[in-house]
């Protein structure tokens, strides 16, 4: 706390901590005062002594000289004299002994120090040299050395005395400090502390008692000032409070009552999508409840593609038709909807009325507000879903919160089924690896061995053989060949494993193989950019296909085969030959032993397909796979 700011020392801590220190500063300097004149007067005092003994010694010298005492002891004495007149000269702090810092005292103490060298310690030289050449021995008057000796020890005693009388003064002015200070440090408590106190208290029992309008003034802006104007204000709440609880509790009632209607629209949806659906039912019934939830009009559900740039739509409810089959609206920069892929918040919009602007097919619609909400799922933008409002409608910042907590709880719905669909397809592809396993090892080995054996079965025939049996012979092994490059066929069907990124390379594979195996000609032709396949799809497609081609190399006698597939709206695929054709009543007569068409039939089935097969103009056979709009779903 820095106490030389004018806001600090207006504080009551400030206030007190600088008069504490103020009355600090004043005892402890009368205090130290006192110690100085203190340690004055135990100098002079001992100054005193010491001038006194000057005095005792000046007698002594002279009675030793009148009484023919030897030199040495004379030099003895002199030398005393000496270092008691030097000590004095000097002082000894450690005792402590000290002439009094006065001119007087000082001027008189070196007039005898003078005298000393130039009178006295003459005439003890004289005396010395007297008492060594004869008999009469000299008188020394040091009467007039001895007053100034006396005059110097009057001069300490008057400063002592002095400084006693200065003593005694500091002593009661510190006694009338103490007094003073303490009257005015209990008036200051008074003012200061006790009496705010005591008008806060009995702020507090008014208010206990009920008394809500009790308010106690402000004085000053001290801390008791701050915890005034505190009182005030919860004085003020509490008879806010007291006067519109009622308004308050139909507030929070509400509130909660709101909170629980999103607590339950959360747990009913999160129950919802934790329940086995498929994605068209799941999606559909996610908005029909966000719809009850928010109040909306219509609403859509959307995946996003990114590598294609569009929003497949996967759910649509209360949508006029035109708005559904709108282009502009399955492409990522062609709508509002659009627009807010990219974008990391929800995106509420009211559409504006003013003329000229450019009106998007919802607006065309007749809805005149739209909210776009994100699906996501572990960071990643799955897709959107849009709630669609005839009136102009801003949803409340806690629902769009609620809404968009159930939009990523779709997400990770979504993300499951796609988990669980790929677990699904690795499941069918391990247990057919095994399959194809076992196969390899019995029927595939089993047949390779027989071939190898009719092989050396005509090899060891002489050449005048029946012909009959030679031919005989050649079609059991042309069976055996074809029965082998069937069950080879079989297991490269079982081993197969597509993705939706790599559906075309498995397409381009499987006609590489074909042209290998059947020395036929091939020609494929892919376009398109409607909706990727689901995996399902994918493979019971590369199935059909694979089993078209097969008929074509047991059958058909064809040169040349063209694949088209085109991936609008709908899916459709197109295997044409040259071959030799067939005749349709033929192949309704042997419906029941055509193993590959009706396998062709049922997994075009599976993906709720059709499956065509006609003539060709001139000759060969079109077999036509036709998957429908409806039937597809984004994954």
């Amino acid at each position: 706390m820095h106490f030389s700011t004018p806001e600090a020392m207006r504080s009551l801590s400030g206030k007190l901590l600088g008069l504490t220190i103020v009355w600090l500063l004043l005892a402890m300097t009368s205090i130290g005062y006192t110690l100085v004149l203190s340690w004055k007067l135990e100098g002079g005092a001992a100054a005193i002594n010491d001038a006194g003994s000057l005095r005792m010694r000046s007698y002594r010298v002279a009675l030793m000289v009148s009484e023919g005492a030897d030199a040495a002891t004379i030099t003895r004495e002199e030398r005393l004299f000496a270092d008691t007149m030097a000590r004095l000269q000097r002082g000894d702090p450690a005792r402590p002994l000290f002439l009094p810092d006065n001119a007087a005292v000082r001027q008189q103490a070196a007039l005898i120090l003078q005298q000393w060298q130039r009178q006295v310690l003459p005439m003890l030289e004289q005396a010395r040299r007297g008492q060594l050449s004869g008999p009469t021995m000299p008188v020394l008057d040091i009467s007039g050395f001895v007053e100034k000796i006396d005059l110097l020890v009057r001069l300490v005693e008057e400063d002592n005395a002095n400084n006693t009388t200065l003593l005694r003064l500091f002593q009661m002015a510190l006694m009338a400090m103490a007094i003073i200070g303490a009257i005015t440090m209990m008036y200051l408590l008074f003012l200061l502390i006790i009496r705010p106190l005591n008008t806060l208290g009995e702020g507090i029992v008014k208010l206990r008692d009920g008394e809500l309008a009790t308010r106690i003034p402000v004085v000053g802006n001290d801390e008791l000032a701050d915890i005034s104007h505190g009182f005030n204000q919860m004085a003020s709440r509490l008879q806010e409070a007291y006067t519109t609880l009622e308004d308050k509790v139909r507030d929070k009632t509400r509130s909660l009552d709101e909170k629980n209607r999103q607590l339950t629209a959360l747990y009913g949806v999160t129950a919802y999508l934790h329940e086995a659906h498929e994605l068209a039912d799941m999606a559909e019934g996610f908005i029909r409840q966000l719809m009850l939830l928010s109040g909306a009009d219509a609403g859509s559900i959307r995946l996003v593609d990114s590598k294609r740039g569009r929003l497949e739509p996967v759910a649509q409810v209360g949508l006029p038709e035109p708005l559904q089959q709108a282009d502009d609206c399955q492409h990522i920069e062609g709508c509002y909807c659009g627009d807010a892929v990219e974008q990391p918040q929800a995106i509420v919009r009211l559409f504006s009325s003013r003329p000229g602007d450019a009106e998007k097919h919802c607006q065309q619609a007749g809805f005149a507000s739209v909210a776009i909400f994100h699906i996501r799922a572990k960071q990643q933008n799955v897709g959107i879903f849009t709630l669609y409002f005839r009136h102009a409608t801003r949803l409340p910042q806690p629902q769009q919160h609620l809404i968009e907590t159930l939009g990523n709880h779709l997400g990770v719905a979504i993300e499951n089924q796609r988990l669980a669909a790929r677990d699904r397809q690795f499941a069918v592809s391990e247990e057919r690896n095994l399959m194809a396993q076992g196969l390899h090892d019995s029927i595939a080995q089993s047949l390779s061995f027989l071939n190898l054996q009719v092989q050396m079965l005509e090899s060891a025939l002489p050449a005048d053989i029946n012909p009959q049996a030679r031919e005989n012979l050649a079609f059991i092994q042309a069976g055996v060949q074809e029965c082998y490059e069937d069950v080879r066929e079989l297991l490269l069907n079982f081993r197969t494993r597509i993705s939706k990124q790599d559906f075309p390379e498995a397409v381009h594979t499987l006609l590489q193989r074909f042209e290998t195996q059947a020395r036929v000609l091939t020609q494929c032709r892919i376009s398109g950019n409607g909706l990727p396949l689901i995996p399902e799809q994918q493979l019971q497609v590369i199935f059909i296909l694979q089993e078209a081609l097969s008929n074509v190399r047991k059958h058909a006698q064809a040169q040349r085969v063209e694949l088209n597939i085109s991936n609008e709206d709908d899916f459709v695929m197109t295997i044409a030959d040259d071959g030799c054709g067939f005749d349709d009543a033929q192949v309704q007569a042997r419906k029941a032993r055509h193993v590959g068409l009706s396998i062709m039939q049922e997994r075009a089935a599976r993906i709720r397909a059709s499956i065509h097969i006609s003539p060709r103009a001139g000759s060969g056979t079109v077999v036509t796979l036709t998957l429908p709009r409806t039937e597809r779903q984004a994954a």
